[in-house]
């Protein structure tokens, strides 16, 4: 098996011979966030933490000649534009998601249609002044929301619509897709191992990082893991390994950006840690299975979804809250436990993404992308730390971001849980 250094080497081999990147890639750090447009004013975005920010979302509809804005007017379109552009970054748009994404198979299936709806998302862009496009595409080749039309050759007739697309553009164009943790299929089922051709057209790829454990899984976990070393063999997945998987596969380290959540899911336990003496004895705390009857794990049901800025506001790091609090070093997650209200919230902290991004830092990589932006507090403790990790600023101060935090996370390489105050 290729080591992850071997598959770095390998991913320089694989590069295609491109020229020249248009202004869309800037070749600086990258830190960009989601505007969901049906939960936020563009007003209440602090512009200046981004150095790019992406229009969520509009949606595929039956024909290629038309995208949906999914029910947000023009002027929040355009007040988020002038606003972005006023603060001096640029934007994209996101067509796609996971509600919208139902059409993308039908539409990249002929050279037909990916002309036609190439020029559709460009008369998109141009029309509201975006300065690029980013496919979310939920996904090709497989199922995502339930309806979504598949094929086979999703993934092939993908490569070859980006390539129109890529034409239609222009060169100084934005384009981004967002690329699932676990990879992309090819027609006969399995990951593919060769993206260079998206890697020749795209400006930035996003691994996206989240969502590799939520309500739907059966088992309790982390929703953006750093590493899966401890995760049972079913979960492997990691923002490690959809980093690993890009660059092997032939985009360069400073075209990544890895998505990171200002979310988090919650659970009821009726005990904070799930005991080592589950069959293998290796499984950790985080991993607790709602099997009826089973020995290795004491979860009993689902919680509320948490942005971070609600876990802050309510104070659940403090101590007083009646939360335990436990800081899991493998995968950079902390785990908030009330014994009396049962409530188990696995979630990140300013600590948690500043270690995470001086981990992107040291890997060379593009930078971040925050989903999204109404979900950090109102003074940016989040994307602070963002900042602070890539070396973007080393000055940004971060309130929450206590040095005490910082030392003990950054130290520490250990998978075992450590206890903190830090927040």
């Amino acid at each position: 098996m290729l080591s992850f250094a071997s598959l770095a080497s390998l991913a320089t081999l694989l590069l295609p011979a491109v020229s020249a990147y248009g202004t869309g890639f800037t070749g600086q750090k990258v830190v960009s966030g989601y505007f969901p447009s049906y939960q936020q004013s563009p007003a209440d975005v602090p512009y200046n933490l981004y150095t790019h920010l992406d229009y969520f979302v509009f949606t595929t509809t039956s024909s290629p000649s038309s995208i949906s804005q999914a029910g947000i007017s023009d002027s929040v379109i355009t007040d988020f534009v002038t606003r972005a552009h006023a603060a001096g970054i640029t934007t994209s748009y996101v067509v796609g998601g996971w509600t919208g994404s139902q059409y993308f198979s039908t539409h990249v299936s002929t050279a037909t249609s990916r002309a036609t709806f190439a020029r559709t998302l460009v008369s998109v862009m141009q029309q509201y002044n975006f300065d690029g496009i980013d496919i979310d595409w939920e996904y090709p080749g497989q199922q995502g929301e339930g309806d979504n039309v598949v094929s086979p050759n999703d993934s092939a007739n993908l490569l070859l619509f980006l390539q129109t697309l890529r034409s239609v553009a222009g060169v100084n164009a934005r384009l981004l897709i967002s690329i699932n943790v676990a990879g992309m299929v090819g027609a006969d089922g399995n990951t593919l191992t060769d993206l260079s051709g998206f890697a020749a057209v795209l400006d930035y790829v996003t691994t996206m990082s989240y969502d590799i454990t939520g309500t739907w899984s059966g088992f309790t976990g982390m929703n953006s893991p750093l590493s899966a070393a401890c995760a049972p063999p079913s979960n492997p997945l990691s923002i490690a390994t959809g980093i690993s998987y890009l660059q092997g596969a032939g985009f360069a380290a400073n075209h990544i950006l890895v998505g990171m959540p200002a979310y988090s899911y919650s659970y009821y336990v009726q005990g904070p840690l799930t005991q080592r003496t589950c069959p293998d004895g290796t499984k950790p705390s985080l991993y607790q299975y709602a099997t009826v009857g089973s020995t290795c794990g004491t979860y009993i049901g689902n919680g509320p979804q948490f942005l971070y800025k609600d876990i802050y506001n309510s104070g659940y790091f403090a101590s007083q809250s009646g939360y335990r609090r436990v800081l899991d070093q493998s995968s950079q997650t902390w785990i908030l436990w009330n014994p009396v209200t049962l409530s188990f919230i696995l979630t990140d902290s300013p600590g948690t993404y500043y270690y995470k991004a001086r981990q992107f830092f040291q890997r060379r990589l593009a930078g971040t992308n925050i989903f999204d932006t109404s979900g950090d507090t109102s003074d940016g403790r989040l994307v602070r730390a963002i900042h602070q990790g890539l070396k973007i600023d080393p000055t940004t101060t971060v309130p929450t971001l206590h040095k005490r935090e910082i030392v003990r996370v950054s130290a520490s390489t250990s998978s075992a849980g450590a206890v903190s105050s830090g927040h």
